[in-house]
């Protein structure tokens, strides 16, 4: 027994690198065949109507760093640095650089709203041959700020898919390729985009309306809605102009003693003492373990609508709730930025 113990003691200092812990693996979920060049024609029309960007979402967020443990070198026209992981372009890709098929190679990238909510965009996805043709991830291993955190196991499918790190905290994210879905011409291993959704509203919330109230799930362009002055304590009218929903699977619920809402934890809301933030980055700001910490210590600006004018109350419960929810969000209206939500005041931005 002793020599076991020995043995094991030994592997560790020899070998730092061994883990005897396990870890959880997770799943991506989505992803689908698409053609950008089309996608690219369709949002630059100008008659076009719908979400803003190539990802079909106006929700994201792109690391504003990255790296990378090796990159293949550039072709022509075409290089292949980690950058291209958060440029906004799903045609570009970074490709590492082993003549393998790149196990143990990485990236690494700041993710804005850490371990939250993430999509990413398997493979080469510059066209659907290009897709086939080079090698895609299967499963990677995470790191958050060099600690191992999870398995991540990717769909073999172009577009985006996305998961969740379980609400995991750090400041620099390392994907390591181990195992991969081999491509039919080459082993060059390729990932191109990577980014966090932001900030929405869970399909049940009501907007507010001077005319009548609307379910954020059905408001559509040309729709009038309530907004708030905040200079004047007046309300307003505006019109929607651009909204977007997409899928999330980590809200809050939040309460004060008269209002009760859900949204995704990088919604913006007006904070007393901080103004216009989210939760998540105000519990990131005074190193919160978790949101409890912020129970019934700060105040949020809602709309009194008896006494007709805006006030703040406070937070008396934060949940986090787990699921597969339809989220919306507006993107823009023709006057002002901000509007009611279940009362609670909140802004385009």
């Amino acid at each position: 027994m002793k020599k076991t113990i020995s043995i094991i003691l030994l592997s560790i200092l020899i070998f730092p690198e061994i883990n005897f812990a396990q870890i959880n693996t997770i799943y991506a979920k989505g992803g689908f065949r698409v053609n950008w060049d089309e996608v690219e024609k369709e949002v630059n029309d100008p008659n076009y109507d719908g979400l803003p960007s190539l990802y079909g979402s106006g929700c994201t967020e792109s690391p504003s760093q990255s790296n990378a443990s090796s990159t293949l070198s550039s072709q022509g026209v075409n290089h292949y640095y980690s950058k291209n992981t958060h440029d906004w372009d799903p045609r570009t890709a970074w490709v590492e650089g082993k003549s393998d098929y790149g196990i143990g190679e990485y990236f690494e990238v700041d993710l804005p709203y850490g371990g939250n909510n993430i999509i990413i965009f398997n493979g080469y996805q510059k066209s659907y041959s290009s897709w086939k043709n080079n090698s895609r991830v299967k499963k990677f291993k995470v790191y958050g700020d060099n600690k191992p955190i999870c398995y991540l196991i990717l769909n073999d499918k172009m577009g985006y898919q996305s998961f969740n790190l379980r609400d995991n905290d750090y400041e620099i994210f390392r994907f390591e390729i181990v195992e991969v879905y081999k491509g039919d011409k080459w082993k060059d291993v390729a990932i191109s985009e990577i980014a966090s959704m932001g900030c929405c509203f869970n399909s049940n919330t009501i907007i507010q309306s001077n005319t009548k109230d609307i379910l954020i799930s059905e408001i559509q362009k040309g729709n009038e809605i309530s907004i708030l002055d905040i200079e004047t304590d007046n309300i307003k009218k505006s019109l929607i102009i651009k909204t977007a929903k997409q899928i999330h699977h980590t809200l809050l619920r939040i309460k004060t003693s008269k209002h009760i809402v859900e949204l995704t934890p990088y919604h913006p809301l007006y904070i007393k003492g901080n103004g216009l933030l989210s939760l998540y980055e105000l519990r990131k700001q005074n190193n919160y373990l978790d949101y409890q910490k912020m129970v019934n210590q700060i105040e949020v600006l809602v709309w009194n609508n008896e006494k007709q004018k805006s006030e703040y109350q406070k937070l008396i419960s934060i949940e986090k709730i787990n699921g597969v929810f339809e989220t919306h969000t507006i993107l823009e209206i023709d006057k002002g930025k901000t509007y009611i939500a279940n009362g609670f005041v909140s802004s385009v931005y």
